[in-house]
Formats: structure tokens, C-alpha cells, sequence
């Protein structure tokens, strides 16, 4: 495959970057006519910190209260620079004092999200932020906020480097890339899709840890 591959910045900090490459891709519920990249901002040190800050300012500014990151798709790191921005303190809570844990999902056989019974406490009455990579239909990001839920804990909201939607169940989702960023940025139901009616190949399968050629 050789597809031109695009560097978008951040327009509020252009230290903060993702790529994107069009063509055919197909994910777990659309398909796609570009390649979202998020790559750098989960695995490039430098990249997440300035990433982490971005993406704690709408929490801080609305005064949400965060107990624990939910990590979804390789965010770890990630999700450890956002809870150490939302635990500083700050003007709006100088004296913050409060634990922020950072966790990730376990899947059972059926792709259920689970967690251990020791791990259970830190969703149970908890304020939950749910943190992924790359918002496309939300069907993700769906199936997260109701085993939150499951497990007895509060969504307090979504954060992700790139999301084609603005809200998913009346929840905002806070991103610091949306599809304006990238122009004629498209996800189509499988059966809808102009790529597949005009016979063109698909160039790759595309998930939130990143894309296979075929």
C-alpha cells in the first residue's frame, strides 16, 4: 500500500500531532476513507505529556471530579500523564488530595470488559473516565460506559486523541482531533459504503491498536 501520509497538528499546541492516511479500511463496525493515526500521542513520551494536558483542561475548567482512568487500546501511559494532570493542583483545587487509579479492561472469550474482583473497587462507586484512542462509530466506547455501569461506578466522561462524534449516550466526548481536522473524514455502515460499490480493494483493517494490510 502507498498512500500519502499526513502530519495534522494541534491548533492549540502543535507539539501534539496525529497522522492520517486515506484510502479503503475497514474496522470492527464501519468503514473508513481515512486512516487515523494515534500512535505518537499513546507511545511518544513527549507527545502524551503535552497530550495529557490537553485533554485535562475540560475537566479541571468544568470542575469534574475524576477517581479513576479507564484505558482503553494501549492508553496506559496516557491515561498515567492525564490522572497526574488531574490531580495537580490548580486554581479551581488548590488542594486536590485525592488517589487517581489508572487501570485497563480484561476480555472475556464473548469480548465482554471484565475486572477481578481486586480490581472492582477502583470502578464501584467510582467516577469513571473512559480514555481510548480513536472515537469512529462509538460502538466502543458504548459497550465500556455500560460495564461502568455494570460494576457500580459513575461515567464522568470520555476523552480521546480523535473522535468522529461529538457525544455518545448524551455524553460529551472531549478529543483533542475531531473530523474537521481532517478533511472529508467519513465512516460508513458496511453496506453503505461508495468504496465498496465502486469495486475498489480495501487497503486494511483498522482497529484501535492500529492497521493490518491486506
Amino acid at each position: 500500500m502507498d498512500k500519502p501520509v499526513y502530519t495534522i497538528k494541534c491548533h492549540r499546541d502543535e507539539r501534539v500531532f496525529i497522522h492520517a492516511m486515506p484510502g479503503h479500511y475497514i474496522s470492527s463496525s464501519s468503514h473508513l476513507n481515512w486512516y487515523v493515526g494515534t500512535s505518537d500521542i499513546k507511545h511518544n513520551h513527549d507527545v502524551s505529556v503535552d497530550a495529557a494536558k490537553l485533554m485535562a483542561e475540560y475537566y479541571i475548567h468544568n470542575n469534574i471530579a475524576v477517581d479513576t482512568v479507564l484505558c482503553l487500546y494501549e492508553t496506559q501511559a496516557l491515561g498515567a500523564y492525564l490522572a497526574h494532570e488531574l490531580s495537580r493542583p490548580n486554581m479551581l483545587n488548590p488542594n486536590p488530595g485525592n488517589t487517581i487509579y489508572v487501570l485497563g479492561p480484561e476480555y472475556d472469550a464473548m469480548g465482554n470488559m471484565i475486572f477481578r474482583d481486586n480490581l472492582k473497587k477502583l470502578i464501584y462507586g467510582k467516577n469513571v473516565l473512559i480514555l481510548i484512542s480513536c472515537v469512529t462509530s462509538g460502538k466502543t466506547v458504548e459497550r465500556a460506559m455500560e460495564s461502568v455501569m455494570y460494576y457500580g461506578g459513575n461515567v464522568a466522561g470520555v476523552t480521546a486523541a480523535f473522535s468522529a462524534t461529538d457525544e455518545i449516550d448524551g455524553v460529551k466526548i472531549n478529543s483533542i482531533f475531531t473530523k474537521d481536522d481532517i478533511p472529508g473524514y467519513e465512516a460508513y455502515s458496511p453496506h453503505d459504503c461508495p468504496h465498496c460499490k465502486a469495486g475498489e480493494k480495501v487497503d486494511a483493517i483498522a482497529n484501535g491498536y492500529g492497521y493490518s494490510l491486506l
